[in-house]
């Protein structure tokens, strides 16, 4: 049958040569695939690096917003920057740093390993969430912060009947008498008296834990009792909260200035304008 030496025009360099071509297109197309994971795995990498940066200033904001909520009084005493505006920056961190780390996954090609890929922008991302989240926490329950600075305090805590008499060595005398009020269902709270006379009253606490955790909900109570008769002549005035750390008294402005000289304490509004928390 011969050998089909009809498909054979007797040049072997010919035949060799036509192979030639596939080999080389087949080393030009793996070198141009490793040139687009190198090149992938670069951006990659960028984007790894701008992620790991946002993430430590995410976590720097957060660390802010955080130490702003827990000692608001020291932190920034006259009220400059308030905690919201920080929280906020602090989110917007949070958010580029989660898309710069989805970014750097993403434009990893397939074949190249995923292993370690923007590691520092994911843990900084963590930290930075739980930060966050703890200034958040803090703010909302204590809006006065947890820690806050030691003013002088010289109110005599361990007795009711000096506690009544410094107050009205500032007020002036309770010819009525103290009135006592039951402070059962108020945890942490030990005593509440009251004078109708001077329209003063202050309440203590066991422990400065349990005042800082009541304190809101008492000048929550205060304001609410003030709206309630603010038609009542006797509910007419500036008053104020004197505040130290086992303790508030209620009065008139005058009256609680004279005893903050006294005894120290922190001096705030009973009631807060609408327009003064905008």
């Amino acid at each position: 049958m011969g050998d089909f030496g009809f498909f054979d025009d007797g040049d072997d360099s010919r035949a060799i040569g036509a192979r030639k071509p596939r080999s080389a297109y087949g080393a030009h197309n793996s070198g141009r695939n490793m040139s687009l994971i190198r090149a992938g795995v670069s951006r990659s990498r960028l984007f790894g690096r701008f992620a790991a940066l946002t993430g430590v200033l995410a976590v720097a904001a957060g660390a802010a917003s955080a130490a702003h909520e827990l000692a608001p009084n020291i932190i920034d005493p006259n009220g400059v920057v308030p905690g919201r505006y920080i929280a906020l920056g602090a989110a917007a961190l949070v958010a580029l740093t989660v898309m710069l780390v989805i970014a750097a996954r993403a434009v990893l090609p397939r074949r190249a390993s995923r292993h370690g890929v923007a590691s520092a922008g994911i843990i900084t991302l963590v930290l930075s969430v739980l930060l966050l989240i703890l200034g958040v926490s803090v703010g909302v329950l204590f809006p006065q912060g947890l820690i806050q600075p030691r003013l002088r305090d010289e109110a005599p805590i361990a007795s009711v009947e000096q506690m009544e008499a410094g107050i009205e060595q500032a007020t002036g005398s309770c010819d009525s008498g103290w009135s006592g009020l039951d402070a059962g269902g108020y945890s942490g709270i030990t005593t509440i008296e009251m004078c109708a006379d001077t329209r003063v009253a202050f309440v203590s606490f066991d422990t400065e834990t349990s005042s800082a955790m009541s304190k809101a909900l008492l000048k929550t109570r205060v304001a609410d009792l003030l709206a309630q008769y603010a038609e009542d002549e006797r509910a007419q005035g500036d008053w104020r909260l004197l505040s130290g750390a086992q303790w508030v008294v209620f009065g008139d402005v005058e009256q609680m200035e004279s005893l903050r000289q006294l005894w120290g304490g922190s001096l705030e509004p009973a009631v807060v304008s609408a327009a003064a928390t905008e």
